[in-house]
């Protein structure tokens, strides 16, 4: 069992980003592969220079829905270049306590044999605080990590799977290929946490909550107006994707991973979700990111 961490970013978060980074160095369980996807720039130099465990890598064109989602990008990296098991996903304006991945890897311990997804809380910090406040609990899934020892498994439940924030999260990476990644037809930063989620519970993925592997989401300036534009077109999709979601009722799907299909952005051919990542690789779609020179 091996994690990697796999971090987007955008143009703009360098700052926050090396707190994140930094975090992770100090992790009391000792990281081999972490890698940063720049969504569509190119990072300064220095930052990579900063931390050469690191490694980071530019996207060609920055998301657009139909291209592949960054973290997507990511996961393929981290199959290509390393032998982990499971792929932590943080977000580029979230620090993490020292022992975050040790909760994580105690939670994955306890269900090695169900493929777990693990999720993680992180709290909003207010503007000027940038620093871990273990005190602070203003993460709205609190009640879910209090109810649940890391050690209890669910299934079938519609409330876990939007629990399912990739602020913090980690995917075993054979079940996130399985159900077929971030839906790239939506915005990155948007919806696509839930979708995923919901996609998780209707096809009988576990999940855990580990309360202890606390993060904190550095404060910076959000677009609401872009948001609000983005969910007006993103969330009648999902809508439409999963019309059983609003009865509150899931459905059971065979295990083998073709209760969904998914578009290649590449060259248009609609495969089931499973076949995709093989496919990916035999259409000639290009991995849409380069290493970032130091």
């Amino acid at each position: 069992m091996k994690v990697g961490v796999v971090i987007p970013t955008a143009q703009g978060r360098e700052e926050n980003l090396m707190e994140v980074l930094a975090s992770l160095r100090k992790q009391t369980c000792p990281l081999d592969n972490v890698i940063v996807v720049c969504d569509g720039f190119q990072i300064d130099r220095g930052l990579p220079e900063a931390f050469p465990e690191v490694k980071f890598y530019a996207t060609q064109w920055k998301h657009e829905p139909g291209m592949e989602q960054p973290r997507n990008v990511g996961t393929r990296l981290l199959r290509y270049t390393s032998d982990c098991s499971h792929v932590w996903f943080l977000d580029s304006d979230v620090i993490v306590a020292e022992d975050a991945l040790e909760h994580i890897l105690q939670a994955l311990e306890t269900h090695q044999d169900e493929d777990a997804i693990v999720v993680a809380p992180y709290d909003w910090l207010p503007p000027g605080i940038r620093k871990e406040l273990p005190e602070l609990r203003n993460d709205p899934r609190w009640v879910s990590f209090d109810q649940y020892d890391p050690t209890e498994i669910r299934r079938h439940d519609l409330a876990a799977g939007l629990a399912c924030f990739s602020g913090n999260l980690v995917w075993p990476i054979n079940e996130f290929v399985r159900v077929g990644g971030f839906w790239s037809e939506i915005h990155h930063g948007r919806c696509e946490d839930g979708e995923l989620g919901i996609r998780a519970v209707a096809m009988d993925v576990p999940i855990c909550f580990a309360r202890g592997a606390r993060g904190w989401h550095l404060d910076h300036p959000v677009n609401t107006g872009l948001a609000i534009e983005r969910n007006a077109r993103d969330v009648p999709m999902l809508n439409d994707r999963h019309p059983w979601m609003e009865q509150g009722a899931v459905f059971m799907v065979d295990r083998d991973g073709k209760a969904f299909d998914v578009k290649c952005w590449w060259c248009g051919e609609t495969v089931p979700t499973i076949g995709w990542w093989d496919h990916a690789d035999s259409c000639g779609c290009p991995l849409p990111a380069i290493p970032v020179s130091t």
